[in-house]
């Protein structure tokens, strides 16, 4: 799969696995976010509802740069990895309930979901930093 768009250009093919695993956390987690990030049996919330959205402006410098064929700065783009895996590991501890005096923790599938992309963004950014390396 090959995008060239207005300056902005990725192959899919020819691009290497750091790219890949930034470029698929990133529509992994933007599919995540219609999803049910809390799940109670009879009330389900996706992320959108659970301003899951307040999270993808830390998607945005590393796959700018990866879609415009740019070196990025590996503080900031490690950064927003770290802080994104962060803020979602807080929503998923947040998502306590007590139930007959048990706390019961009810985060759905999807905010699991964007937990396991964020680290995957994260990991990309780590492994784009250390050179990279053709599959």
């Amino acid at each position: 799969m090959k995008f060239d768009w207005n300056g902005y250009k990725f192959d899919w093919n020819n691009s290497e696995l750091p790219d890949k695993l930034i470029i698929g956390s990133t529509l992994i987690a933007l599919l995540s976010l219609f999803t049910p990030w809390v799940n109670m049996g009879i009330v389900s919330l996706n992320g959108f509802q659970q301003q899951g959205y307040i999270l993808i402006p830390l998607f945005i410098y590393p796959v700018l740069k990866i879609l415009k064929s740019e070196k990025m700065s590996f503080i900031p783009a490690l950064a927003c990895g770290a802080i994104m895996v962060l803020i979602t590991i807080y929503f998923i501890s947040t998502k306590s309930i007590n139930v007959y005096g048990e706390s019961i923790n009810v985060s759905g599938w999807g905010l699991w979901l964007f937990l396991l992309t964020s680290i995957g963004f994260t990991l990309g950014i780590y492994l784009e930093e250390k050179g990279g390396f053709k599959e």
